[in-house]
């Protein structure tokens, strides 16, 4: 019982009396089976008859409890509902169990892993966004913030995601921490910046360059106000939201030539993180130059949330851990936990 209301009030912590108590009265009727009384019932959950009977009223006009001569029991439809808490303590409970293992397999402080593998369910975006939002409303100082994204494809569904909840007493400012790559529109750090900003009712400083220049190129182009002003801020940004790219994938994405795509077979490079790419011991492979945050800098940056789905991008995640010595926070699924937890990704 006690694991049902830590649940509840780490979700919603101003949860009010009256639906604290429609959460009581459910579990010891799942619990006991048969009709209870009213009495009985108000000593179980410690309130007063008349509390309960308005309450049960209640209950009753959603066809959640029936009362008989017996005394009151839950409805098919009430039973369908417990049912439904019940799983969800069940679940959370066995998801803290793996984010506890996951913690000390990998070395980290902070990890929320997610139901669900995103291989084979894109409803699980839905969950890290979830996680995402929640652990920065926790976190996240009051004021004014800069918030530093990298772009990809999760955090694009991130933001999607995101409330203007994050904003309450926050001055927020997205900045994406990189120039443009290759692939899709959206995934661009540019466009996963704004729609963050929008999302939340934010601000926005864009950042319009390539990700991968030549060093005399981005030279010049950093004596450009707009730019330097983006660069500066990401470089002291409270925040940075990350995700890990698979070395196959980000190879393509940007666009590496034969000669250090040969490397990073030779090497064995398993994931990309800031123009870096590693073994899976955490070792730099091949470090491409690249506009905006480097990874050095990420050690000083308060707050760092690693976004990332789907048990094949598992190997890259282990060996990012290795590579990035400053965590802050581990958000994944089920799938990449199981695949590192199983030593399956070796």
């Amino acid at each position: 019982m006690k694991d049902v209301f830590s649940m509840m009030q780490a979700i919603a912590p101003d949860l009010s009396a009256t639906l604290r108590t429609r959460y009581e009265i459910l579990y010891h009727l799942r619990q006991v089976g048969e009709p209870l009384g009213r009495k009985n019932l108000a000593e179980r959950i410690n309130s007063s008859e008349r509390s309960v009977r308005t309450i049960i009223d209640l209950m009753r006009e959603q066809d959640l409890v029936e009362v008989t001569r017996v005394g009151i029991r839950l409805t098919e439809h009430g039973h369908i509902v417990s049912d439904m808490i019940s799983e969800t303590v069940k679940n959370s409970s066995r998801l803290h169990d793996i984010e506890e293992s996951l913690k000390s397999h990998l070395g980290i402080s902070n990890c929320w892993v997610v139901p669900g593998d995103l291989d084979h369910d894109s409803v699980v975006y839905r969950e890290l966004s979830y996680a995402t939002q929640q652990v920065l409303e926790r976190y996240l100082k009051f004021g004014r913030s800069i918030i530093a994204v990298t772009g990809g494809e999760t955090l694009a569904h991130v933001g999607e995601g995101l409330t203007e909840k994050l904003s309450q007493n926050r001055e927020l400012v997205f900045v994406p921490a990189r120039g443009g790559v290759g692939g899709g529109f959206n995934i661009q750090s540019n466009i996963v910046g704004g729609v963050m900003a929008q999302k939340t009712n934010s601000k926005y400083v864009p950042l319009f360059l390539p990700d991968a220049m030549e060093e005399d190129a981005s030279k010049i182009l950093m004596t450009d106000p707009s730019i330097s002003q983006a660069v500066a801020l990401s470089k002291k940004a409270d925040c940075l939201l990350v995700s890990v790219g698979s070395a196959e994938v980000m190879a393509e994405r940007r666009e590496l030539t034969a000669q250090q795509q040969q490397l990073l077979k030779e090497k064995k490079a398993i994931g990309e993180a800031f123009g870096v790419f590693f073994d899976e011991q955490g070792q730099e492979v091949l470090r491409l130059p690249r506009i905006g945050i480097q990874i050095e800098d990420v050690s000083h940056i308060p707050l760092v949330l690693t976004i990332v789905g789907g048990a094949t991008k598992a190997r890259a995640v282990e060996g990012y851990c290795k590579l990035v010595q400053h965590h802050g926070w581990l958000i994944c699924d089920e799938g990449i936990a199981n695949m590192i937890l199983n030593g399956e990704t070796h």
